[in-house]
């Protein structure tokens, strides 16, 4: 059962990477150790890098005996000199970025397999910046809990780290309520 969900949730993820490939190519990112994995796509992200907020679609899978839990918290990016950039609020982010809609649109039409993903019986489901005009739901759920086995992906922002430039390194981390060590990423907008 186990082998099971892990073919199918790497067959989504392969077509989260390689999906739209024709329009652009994707910037994909990926991370693991003993307890989970993640992945960072920042084909959206390069297009908004002067922006105040940095958007990114990340997807978590938790691999751990026990059950995890992912919130605001829990997923950041750092700079080179350790400067955390958290996740806003909805309320911060609505109130300075007007592209919320239209990064959902994009992200879709870049081939990001959000239905498929939801009708998995393995994806746990969190909308941690929703829009009110999207089809995608309204309701806020940014505390998600990952029984092993389990994964969420959403599109999430972050405040622009200060030192971002092209090619300069900067860094995902996701520790989950759970894991003993994090993932950390090197990240770079080519």
């Amino acid at each position: 059962m186990v082998r099971r969900i892990a073919i199918l949730l790497a067959l989504g993820l392969t077509a989260f990477a390689l999906a739209g490939q024709e329009r652009e190519s994707q910037i994909l990112f990926i991370g693991e150790n003993e307890f989970g994995k993640v992945w960072a796509n920042l084909s959206l992200t390069r297009q908004r890098d002067a922006e105040p907020y940095l958007p990114m679609v990340v997807a978590v899978y938790n691999k751990a005996r026990e059950p995890v839990t992912i919130d605001r918290e829990t997923i950041r990016l750092s700079d080179l000199d350790d400067i955390v950039y958290s996740m806003p609020t909805v309320k911060q982010l609505r109130k300075s970025y007007k592209r919320i809609a239209i990064d959902y649109r994009t992200v879709s039409y870049n081939g990001i397999p959000w239905e498929s993903w939801w009708t998995s019986g393995h994806l746990a489901q969190s909308n941690f910046f929703p829009d009110l005009r999207a089809t995608r739901g309204n309701t806020l759920i940014d505390r998600v809990t990952l029984r092993r086995g389990h994964a969420m992906f959403d599109l999430l922002y972050f405040e622009r780290p200060r030192t971002l430039e092209l090619n300069k390194p900067f860094f995902l981390e996701v520790i989950p309520e759970g894991w003993e060590v994090p993932i950390r990423l090197r990240l770079q907008i080519s």
